[in-house]
């Protein structure tokens, strides 16, 4: 038998109220149909295509155009999206997934088992290059179309992360009708069966997307349109919301809601799931395939004081990738602590008794910035002479995942369940280890990890994986962050998801 939190909730409402989350609102009014929410986002869109999706800011349109097969709820429960249930079968080998009858993509064409074969089949062709056929791949055999309305994942092996992946990209359904007359202009064109229907994308300035009116969830959404403004940082979107060009900005550290605190109009709601940060390098060739090199790096950083800074002291220093209140945290889990003179000692182990000069890539993001600032500040009182080289934001994740950038900043969301970040970040054929980090052990443990249901030996063996993790440093880690959305105070009905992408499909507008 399966354990229950597999089809229910991953993370305890005990462990979200752990980490600081309020309870969801419940709204008394009535919600108001009508009007348009504009939204404030940084600016680096380069494709509505969920298939090859890899931009952070993309899926706040995605999750309004398509619906997942699976959805998350606040408290990271697996809900009913566009498949009502879902069974687990033959060992944990095969999930049977039923779908909802009647749906329809936005140019007419049915949602049915025949689509979800597709959207899969899709991925898994070598010849398309999806970003997601690394993460599907290695779990899923094929997709069998039983019935209209059911289908069935037969799996290679038993993946308890498979539905928390359903959940996003890899489960969001594509018109293939539409995908099949747009070719490589999809990403243009998007079409799914979502509450909203794109309108029109004006690079460099908004996307627009509008109600559905056939949508199938009845009476929603009660939006008519949301418009996607273009910024450039958080900052000039708190400015821009102050101003009333703008009802939405998220993003938003404890530093920049500074000017918005008790400002008539408006109102706060923070999340402190806590986005991962941390620092990475490529562990691939030199300079820091040196381990010493990178432990006198990671003793030279005050982590306590980045987050006094950066943070306003609201968030936490981050010994590892996971936050506490998620049942894969393990306490004892301890990174290099702040020592300038064992920095200074195992910098000249490494071979850099003079000092050690490099460059350090710099998003144009406001608090990655400020993360930098304070990295190379503290990196020179122990002879090592960082430079800060900027780069687009639109630009940062590409050169990372391209390899023509070395040492940056980074940042990561939680996800559902362990395998969906761990596993992509550390495993050596995981396709977002931008750090091209390497060992047989977490391998080893991570594969066995992602294999088996029992909650308690997937607990050990990430514990396990996560200690040497955290001893290689491939990606050193800084702090879990607090963040806020700031709204005009006619927005109701906004609830925070703990993966941090705003999700508007059921927001509406006061008068």
């Amino acid at each position: 038998m399966l354990p229950r939190w597999f089809t229910r909730p991953v993370v305890a409402t005990l462990a979200f109220l752990a980490l600081g989350l309020a309870t969801p609102a419940v709204w008394a009014q009535t919600p108001t149909r009508g009007g348009t929410l504009t939204v404030g986002f940084n600016a680096d869109t380069k494709t509505l295509d969920p298939t090859f999706s890899v931009q952070f800011s993309e899926r706040q349109v995605l999750y309004l155009v398509f619906n997942a097969l699976v959805r998350y709820g606040t408290d990271f429960s697996l809900q009913p999206d566009l498949a009502q249930s879902w069974e687990v079968k033959n060992d944990g080998k095969q999930i049977v997934f039923k779908l909802r009858s009647g749906v329809k993509f936005h140019d007419g064409t049915p949602f049915d088992a025949n689509a979800v074969k597709w959207n899969i089949d899709h991925r898994l062709d070598p010849s398309v290059a999806s970003p997601q056929r690394p993460l599907l791949e290695p779990i899923i055999d094929n997709v069998q179309v039983v019935d209209p309305t059911t289908v069935a994942f037969n799996l290679k092996q038993p993946s308890p992360g498979l539905l928390g992946l359903l959940g996003e990209r890899p489960g969001f359904m594509v018109s293939p009708a539409a995908a099949q007359k747009y070719g490589k202009e999809f990403g243009s064109n998007p079409v799914g069966t979502g509450p909203f229907v794109f309108k029109e994308w004006v690079r460099g300035s908004h996307i627009a997307v509008d109600r559905n009116p056939a949508y199938w969830e009845a009476g929603k959404p009660y939006l008519d349109r949301l418009m996607f403004r273009d910024i450039s940082d958080a900052v000039v979107g708190a400015q821009r919301l102050i101003t009333g060009e703008l009802d939405f900005v998220g993003e938003l550290s404890p530093t920049s809601v500074t000017p918005l605190r008790a400002r008539a109009g408006l109102k706060l709601i923070p999340i402190t799931v806590g986005r991962w940060y941390s620092l990475q390098w490529r562990m691939d060739k030199p300079p820091f395939d040196n381990a010493k090199l990178r432990q006198a790096i990671a003793h030279a950083i005050d982590r306590k004081r980045l987050n006094e800074i950066v943070m306003a002291g609201q968030g936490s220093v981050a010994d590892g990738p996971t936050p506490p209140g998620l049942w894969w945290y393990d306490a004892s889990i301890k990174s290099y602590p702040y020592d300038p003179e064992k920095a200074k000692a195992l910098l000249k182990e490494a071979g850099y008794a003079s000092g050690f000069e490099f460059v350090l890539s710099t998003p144009q993001v406001s608090d990655l910035q400020r993360i930098n600032q304070l990295i190379q500040e503290q990196a020179a009182a122990v002879g090592i002479k960082l430079t800060l080289a900027p780069v687009a934001a639109s630009e940062w994740y590409a050169k990372l995942v391209d390899g023509s950038t070395n040492m940056s900043p980074n940042r990561w969301t939680q996800r559902p369940d362990p395998d969906g970040l761990l596993y992509i970040l550390f495993h050596s054929k995981g396709f977002a280890n931008t750090a091209r980090y390497k060992n047989d052990k977490v391998d080893a443990l991570l594969d066995e990890a992602r294999q088996t249901y029992d909650q308690e030996k997937r607990k050990k063996l990430y514990s396990e994986a996560q200690k040497i993790i955290v001893a290689d440093s491939p990606m050193l880690s800084l702090f879990f962050s607090v963040e806020y959305a700031a709204l005009r105070d006619t927005v109701q009905n906004f609830q925070w998801i703990p993966d941090q992408i705003p999700r508007f499909a059921e927001v509406w507008k006061s008068k």
